[in-house]
């Protein structure tokens, strides 16, 4: 299993929690660029006072005997014709070679004790290691099959972080040395990501974690720090959203996702998660804006895409949904299950011709054999039709 880190947007598979309707400001229409404004206040009241919020020194602090262990396998003389990078390189195979995946982000210390993490869990390690032994380390954003997980009105969507030790980002992948318990190819490389925004996403995690286990108080204090670390940061503005409907607080809500817009105005979770709160309040107008930007929104992130076509076509939207599956089939033209969902509208509508070029093209992109016979198998019985 591929660890991820976690980021939230709202599902439209039912509310767990819902918003008594209201009638939305008419006045305060989608915020365009032009208009952004200075990220939206909290009232104190609305939170009450949580555990204190480690900082990311705490976090990616080991213990004296694990900062020995690493040191004296780096400074071994039996090392000493191999470069900074390769040493740690090499100590973290052995650390990955019993790795377990563990959806909690945890500190660099118990990654370390316990043997198990997520991405993020394991870039901290990785750079407390690169911290003891004066090494630059950089973090990319990375994608491969977007993956997601539905659990009641949160929809989880699942990012990956990989740690470079020698990060230029003109210089040629393959020649990368990168810790990473996901060893395969990427499909999709994201940008990498500046000191502040690593920060902003360890904090964002730890809120998202704090919100499925129902501790609103803690999330918001976790995702207050990740915003302080990166006010612009969308998965935490998001976040923050979700808390402020939570707490039933919609007007604040939907304050966090005009900024959101504001920031990045194509953002898909953004204006999907924006509709869903202006159904709640039943603001038709706002509704259709949302429902027309969303149309016209571009975005290269596939996940996003995939996000918004399922939850379209849970919605019932399918002329919507098909939009965004033909435009992550060509952005990722391997991904199953865009290719599924896709020969399963082409079926419907009866479009056979439609159905079977694109199961012949994703044959061409498809290398695992399982994946490969079941799309052999679909192809099979369309050629028969």
């Amino acid at each position: 299993m591929r660890l991820m880190a976690l980021f939230l947007s709202m599902s439209l598979a039912g509310c767990a929690q819902q918003v008594p309707l209201a009638t939305a400001n008419q006045a305060n229409p989608v915020v365009q660029p032009a208009q952004l404004a200075k990220i939206p206040q909290v009232p104190p009241q609305i939170f009450a006072t949580a555990a204190a919020v480690p900082d990311l020194a705490e976090l990616s602090q080991l213990t004296a005997a694990q900062q020995q262990d690493f040191l004296s396998y780096f400074h071994d003389p039996r090392y000493a014709d191999q470069t900074p990078e390769y040493r740690l390189y090499s100590y973290m195979q052995n650390v990955l070679a019993a790795f377990q995946f563990s959806s909690s982000t945890t500190s660099a210390s118990e990654v370390m004790r316990s043997g198990s993490a997520n991405c993020v869990s394991l870039a901290l390690l990785t750079k407390a290691l690169a911290d003891l032994a004066g090494i630059d380390l950089r973090f990319r954003a990375t994608y491969r099959e977007p993956v997601i997980d539905i659990r009641g009105d949160l929809l989880l969507q699942a990012t990956h972080v990989r740690s470079y030790l020698n990060a230029d980002p003109d210089s040629n992948t393959l020649g990368q040395l990168y810790i990473d318990y996901f060893r395969g190819p990427l499909s999709y490389q994201g940008d990498f990501l500046s000191d502040t925004r690593f920060k902003a996403t360890v904090y964002n995690n730890l809120a998202a974690e704090a919100l499925l286990r129902g501790e609103y108080d803690q999330a918001y204090a976790l995702v207050q720090t990740s915003l302080q670390q990166d006010d612009q940061f969308i998965p935490a503005i998001n976040l923050m959203a979700v808390l402020l409907r939570r707490q039933q607080q919609p007007e604040l809500a939907q304050q966090w996702y005009q900024y959101g817009l504001a920031v990045a105005p194509q953002h898909l979770a953004l204006l999907h998660n924006y509709q869903v709160l202006a159904m709640q309040l039943g603001d038709q107008s706002l509704i259709q804006q949302l429902e027309l930007q969303l149309a016209r929104a571009d975005s290269d992130d596939p996940f996003e895409l995939y996000i918004q076509a399922v939850q379209a076509e849970q919605a019932g939207r399918e002329a919507l949904a098909i939009s965004f599956y033909q435009r992550l089939q060509k952005k990722v033209p391997y991904l199953l299950q865009a290719n599924q969902a896709l020969v399963r509208h082409y079926l419907k509508h009866q479009q056979y011709q439609a159905a079977r070029k694109l199961l012949e093209s994703a044959l061409e992109y498809s290398y695992e054999p399982e994946k490969r016979s079941l799309l052999q198998h679909k192809l099979t019985m369309l050629r028969t039709m």
